[in-house]
């Protein structure tokens, strides 16, 4: 089988970098090892354009947001299958003094603040004694949903195969790859937080393991809304059933879920909301993240037709479409790939 590009990893980077060099004339082939825990379908795959405990604009947000809407909704029609859930995230303010900064600050955010609450609004259900924000421009995609739906839609055109990657068995010729019974002018990885990748063990990452719990509330919150402070809480079936989370950890990158992430949630949602809830399930898995928090995107310093798009985080939903875009430019066009995200930036680490 022969192949513009062989793309290892069908997560969120892999199925955006697949979906945007099919729409430029590209054949192209995924290999994915298909994990019970992987990030992607682990992840609540929210998007949010004000984050932290300072409530700042996220990176890029003017741009990341106008973009993934309309990627998710032509993958909408492509798959017929309803992903992206644009919801409003209410945040409520922590104290009169974080309610204080934020009105000194709000008017960089028209484009995401819906409306600004000085008082409490959800009062019934929700701890929000000092108001909070109200943003648009945000919801999540349901990736789980996703995965499979995009899976089947490139089964059927004989472009996936499901099978752990193996490195030692790729050869490397002057201008393709041979792997199997594939050959490929270039090679794309999207492997993934803990990958064994020879080619990119030289660039610093820093996994990230995050636990969600899965809950049954008592009553059910307004559907439209995702309250967000400490924790998220996201209905995601049917009935009230909701998810929360998450937690962060760098040094047990297990998939096993743990107490002491189960005890973070608990005691954050706690002071999140006023409704009384049982713990259904709990689930654990590794975000592909890096220690200056920006995506690892580009070429390998001496096999030029070998390129990584990895390394988003927990912000992978807003990210992974954009950057396609630019990394299928880059390849294409040879436009510049942005600074904070080019690879080159740790080139100076590479022995051949």
């Amino acid at each position: 089988m022969k192949v513009d590009f062989l793309i290892v990893g069908h997560g969120i980077a892999g199925i955006s970098i697949y979906e945007h060099l099919t729409a430029a004339g590209k054949n192209c082939l995924v290999i994915n090892e298909e994990k019970e825990f992987s990030s992607s379908k682990v992840a609540a795959g929210l998007y949010n354009p004000i984050t932290g405990r300072k409530m700042k604009q996220t990176w890029k947000a003017n741009e990341l947001f106008p973009y993934l809407q309309g990627f998710y909704g032509q993958l909408e029609k492509d798959l017929k299958a309803k992903i992206l859930i644009e919801k409003s995230i209410y945040r409520p303010f922590a104290s009169i003094e974080d309610q204080n900064e934020w009105l000194s600050n709000q008017y960089n955010h028209e484009n995401f603040v819906a409306k600004t609450y000085t008082s409490s609004q959800f009062n019934e259900i929700v701890n929000d004694p000092f108001g909070g924000i109200l943003l648009k421009n945000s919801g999540f995609v349901d990736l789980k949903k996703l995965i499979l739906e995009h899976r089947n839609h490139i089964q059927k055109k004989q472009a996936y195969k499901a099978g752990r990657f193996k490195y030692n068995q790729l050869k490397i010729e002057k201008d393709r790859f041979i792997y199997s019974d594939i050959e490929a002018l270039n090679l794309i990885f999207c492997d993934g937080p803990l990958s064994s990748n020879p080619y990119f063990d030289w660039i610093p990452v820093a996994p990230v393991k995050g636990e969600l719990l899965h809950i049954k509330l008592e009553q059910q919150l307004p559907d439209d809304i995702i309250f967000n402070k400490g924790v998220f809480i996201l209905r995601h079936q049917e009935g009230n059933y909701y998810r929360v989370g998450s937690t962060y950890e760098w040094k047990d990158l297990s998939t096993t879920p743990t107490e002491k992430a189960k005890n973070q949630i608990i005691n954050k949602l706690n002071e999140l909301i006023k409704v009384p809830y049982q713990i259904v399930d709990q689930v654990a898995g590794i975000r592909p993240a890096t220690k200056d928090r920006r995506p690892l995107i580009g070429t390998h310093p001496t096999i030029k037709n070998m390129f990584i798009f990895n390394g988003l985080g927990t912000k992978g939903v807003s990210l992974a479409p954009y950057f396609a875009q630019s990394l299928t430019n880059y390849i294409l066009n040879r436009n510049d790939l942005h600074n904070e995200v080019n690879i080159n930036r740790y080139y100076s680490l590479y022995s051949s």
